[in-house]
């Protein structure tokens, strides 16, 4: 076929009224003298050079073929075009600055016009899209050619493909997804995996980097020991997904936004908070390859003062990075927010906000004020400080409903939250103290003083008691409980009215959370006891923190201070029998009646998977056999589950094994 058309885009030799093939077969075919002809059509469409005709008989003579000889001079021609066409992109690039920027793109595009046709010459193809790479504007017609033809598309320079995404944002989605996908599946299997190996990879805790084996973490993980400070101290230089999604953004300002808008719905569609977290690890990944001058028209818009927007979530990822709000930040903060610009950005604010590191330093920051509140007498809604955080903390946990409905005003703190629900959340948090310890005044008062810094997260996201090496010490030379464990009436007065704000204030519930997690980490058993069945998530929220919650409730589990109580059968019966296993038979009645069950919820198999692995790390060695076999028998699978899950029974059952034969 001597012409392609596609569109108004003519294909092949027949486009530039040069013969090909096909002219010389109908000559052939229609002719006296096939020499002849042969000759006639190697005369018309040689190099037209006088001088080279006495010479072809001499490469004749030496046996060089001339389509041998026609291919060298081709390709010594092209490495020269290639020379002057990287002269003139060198040109093009500086823009204003450069006086021959239209002549010199004028050149370009006559040199595309005129060589486009043979794209599909293998010697010339790099030629051609060397010439598009370099064109700021290509022709639509030919981009859409190369999107249309899977090989080209696929060699292409990301240069050239960005023209194409620009203009086609379903092209540039079907790069995007992907990445999206890997990256918040990544997230989402550490949330839900049933090994507890993987406790070793935790978000806020420490971890173990003996059995690491997730690609994210495989380079530079002994620089970093949580997953929050890989991602955010550590060389972001790591982190693939990143690096993949800015490299096809470029400096692209229209694909920059696309992304960030793709990111926003599903962010308020699948209600997984790690898309916040991916937004900004991208920008901060532009912040630190960009000028100022850049990043600015990379983000900006024009409907948010991008100045403005940037100064913020900069200060979110100073706090973030020192996990705690310093007076110097809050301050500066503080005075965005107050400004009226920040209605215009409070959207974009919120979905900074949204980012799971920033809840959970919110939160821990939250418990810490509301303990120096205590220390130092003084009301929560007297202390400005706790104000302040809370703020943010109630824009961060409404985020989905901020960005849904582009609101520009910022959601008023209840004032049932400051005036009942933290004045009574500060009994729990100073009660381990009380319980825990029988010395002097003096001694508490030491304590008091330092439990600001051990309810911050630390370095590796813990929150350690200072005495807590001790209670782990105590408590492996002891088979009797550390504490009393007595619920006074106080205390169960107290939780009731705590109880009635849990569940329906996003605050209050994320709150309770976070104190029930400190319970552990403090080993204030009593003030678990009490709280622990009392749980309930955030309405808007609660798919991402109850696989939060559970992520975090199993690991914790699993320390050295925590495990040793499982001796115990009240430890037991609280962990098993009040928690656990309510919560897997209400998984299993929503799955049965399909109410209320999403793909994305932490599903009635997975809970029982955890659960046959928690029992097999804590049996026989800590767990009791008569408590094993008691379990045993209540967490049995139904006959809808999958055979997998089947399997997984018959090997925890087959822990028995070992111990039958010995009694035997």
């Amino acid at each position: 076929m001597s012409n392609v058309e596609n569109g108004s885009v003519r294909i092949g030799l027949d486009a530039l009224n040069i013969q090909d093939s096909n002219h010389l077969k109908y000559a052939l075919l229609n002719c006296e003298d096939p020499l002849k002809s042969i000759s006639e059509f190697q005369e018309e469409n040689s190099i037209s050079l006088p001088s080279l005709k006495p010479a072809l008989n001499l490469l004749d003579l030496h046996g060089i073929k001339r389509v041998d000889f026609h291919a060298s001079i081709a390709d010594e021609l092209k490495d020269h075009l290639i020379k002057k066409v990287e002269e003139l992109s060198a040109s093009i690039k500086l823009k204003e600055s450069s006086p021959t920027y239209e002549e010199d793109c004028g050149k370009l595009e006559d040199l595309l016009e005129k060589s486009f046709p043979l794209i599909f010459n293998s010697r010339l193809t790099p030629l051609i899209l060397l010439i598009m790479k370099s064109l700021p504007n290509v022709n639509q017609n030919y981009l859409d050619f190369i999107q249309s033809n899977e090989k080209l598309y696929s060699i292409a320079p990301i240069e050239l493909k960005r023209q194409i995404w620009t203009n086609n944002p379903n092209v540039f989605m079907n790069e995007l997804q992907p990445l999206f996908d890997k990256f918040t599946q990544y997230f989402d299997e550490i949330l839900t995996s049933s090994d507890l190996n993987a406790s070793g990879i935790s978000f806020f805790t420490a971890l173990n980097h003996v059995n690491i084996d997730m690609p994210i973490l495989k380079e530079n993980l002994l620089l970093s020991n949580t997953v929050y400070t890989y991602l955010f101290k550590s060389n972001k230089k790591q982190i693939p997904v990143v690096n993949e999604i800015c490299k096809l953004i470029g400096t692209s300002s229209s694909l920059y936004q696309l992304t960030v808008k793709t990111l926003t719905d599903l962010f308020i569609k699948s209600h997984n908070w790690f898309y916040a977290t991916l937004k900004s690890l991208i920008v901060n990944k532009f912040h630190e390859s960009l000028s100022h001058e850049n990043l600015l028209n990379l983000i900006g818009s024009a409907d948010v003062p991008t100045e403005l927007i940037l100064k913020f979530g900069n200060l979110v990822h100073i706090c973030l990075k020192e996990r705690k709000i310093e007076a110097k930040r809050a301050k500066e903060l503080e005075s965005i927010m107050e400004s009226k610009k920040f209605e215009r950005i409070l959207p974009e604010a919120a979905f900074l906000l949204a980012d799971p590191f920033v809840v959970d330093m919110l939160a821990r920051n939250s418990l810490s004020l509301l303990n120096k509140c205590v220390q130092n007498e003084l009301l929560p809604r007297n202390c400005t400080e706790l104000i302040f955080v809370l703020r943010l903390l109630s824009v961060s946990l409404l985020s989905r409903d901020i960005i849904n409905s582009q609101t520009n005003k910022e959601p008023k703190i209840d004032s049932a939250l400051i005036t009942e629900y933290l004045p009574n959340l500060a009994y729990f948090i100073t009660d381990f103290y009380e319980k825990l310890y029988d010395d002097s005044v003096g001694t508490l008062s030491n304590q008091a003083q330092s439990i600001t810094s051990t309810l911050l997260s630390s370095s590796t996201g813990m929150i350690t008691s200072p005495a807590a090496g001790n209670v782990a010490s105590n408590s492996s030379k002891t088979t009797s409980p550390p504490i009393v464990l007595k619920i006074s009436t106080k205390k169960l007065e107290i939780l009731s009215s705590v109880k009635s704000l849990i569940g329906e204030n996003e605050i209050c519930s994320a709150l309770f959370l976070y104190l029930v997690i400190g319970c552990f980490e403090l080993n204030d058993w009593v003030n678990l006891k009490a709280l622990l069945p009392s749980i309930k998530y955030p309405t808007n929220n609660s798919v991402y923190f109850e696989k939060l919650f559970i992520y975090q409730f199993l690991i914790i589990l699993l320390e050295k201070s925590v495990i040793e109580q499982f001796k115990h059968d009240w430890f037991v019966q609280l962990i098993f029998d009040d928690f656990l296993i309510v919560i897997m038979r209400i998984k299993d009645e929503q799955a049965q009646l399909q109410e209320n069950y999403q793909k994305s919820d932490l599903s009635s198999e997975m809970l029982y998977e955890q659960t046959y692995k928690l029992m097999e790390k804590i049996f026989p060695n800590y767990l009791s056999l008569n408590n094993f076999n008691r379990l045993v028998e209540i967490v049995k699978p139904k006959k809808n589950h999958a055979n997998t899950l089947q399997i997984a029974y018959s090997k925890l059952k087959s822990k028995l094994d070992p111990v039958n034969e010995m009694q035997l």
